[in-house]
């Protein structure tokens, strides 16, 4: 098996660190877990500041980076909510000859505002994880190497299916290479957002008893990102966008 890095991305509290728990006793190998929580402590999320945050996250990438030159492969337990997060680890696998994955962890918000509620010490405030979610980059939304493997859900309960396949698509991963391919323009992103805003928006004003809903904001984004994968129009994509509406009525 190649070595890699696996990025997982997602909220807080959403279940990321039990799935990455789960990967690496499905695989039995040499497989490391680097969590920023290990740089964390309980006085940390007492006092948090989102200055912390850049030391923090700088130490766990300078340990994958040692445990990769030591030949080890690591799964990456953090947030990784920036497309440029998720970057920086995939240059240490370009740097390496290392394979590289992504894995969403796509638990709604609502649940991981109530599973860091019942964490006992390490709470992160509700209102970094609704900011993160505001900011959340959807992976693949512009590059090739940043499309996710498979996204997963942990409040449903499939998680042995879904480590099940995570391990597959691990096995077949292959060294990752230059050059980094663009999905979509910057300025052809914009459009499609402009699109599907406007879509939104004459939904709404029709079915105004969604207004509010969060399932309206959720497909979107799963829309989006679909829709800058396979370069659709955005005729195209404002038809999809309502055809997954509807199943709200």
């Amino acid at each position: 098996m190649t070595q890699f890095i696996l990025a997982l991305c997602g909220l807080p509290a959403s279940g990321k660190s039990a799935l990455a728990d789960a990967i690496k006793k499905a695989m039995n190998s040499n497989i490391e877990i680097v969590r920023t929580d290990d740089w964390r402590n309980n006085s940390y999320y007492k006092n948090w500041k989102p200055e912390r945050e850049g030391p923090v996250r700088a130490a766990a990438l300078d340990k994958v980076t040692e445990l990769v030159i030591q030949g080890k492969s690591v799964i990456h337990d953090d947030t990784n909510y920036y497309t440029s997060m998720r970057h920086e680890l995939f240059k240490i696998a370009l740097e390496n000859r290392c394979a590289f994955g992504v894995i969403h962890v796509t638990t709604p918000l609502e649940v991981a505002l109530k599973w860091n509620s019942e964490r006992p010490d390490s709470r992160f405030p509700n209102e970094v994880i609704e900011r993160i979610n505001a900011r959340f980059d959807l992976p693949g939304r512009r590059y090739l190497w940043d499309n996710s493997l498979i996204e997963v859900d942990m409040s449903i309960n499939e998680t042995d299916v879904k480590v099940a396949k995570i391990v597959e698509d691990i096995q077949n991963l292959e060294c990752v290479k230059e050059p980094e391919q663009v999905l979509t323009t910057s300025s052809e992103f914009e459009m499609l957002d402009d699109e599907t805003r406007k879509c939104i928006s004459r939904f709404l004003e029709d079915n105004p008893s969604l207004r509010g809903n969060r399932e309206v904001s959720r497909i979107r984004r799963a829309v989006l990102n679909r829709a800058t994968q396979s370069m659709m129009s955005g005729n195209d994509v404002c038809e999809l966008l309502l055809e997954e509406l509807s199943k709200l009525l």
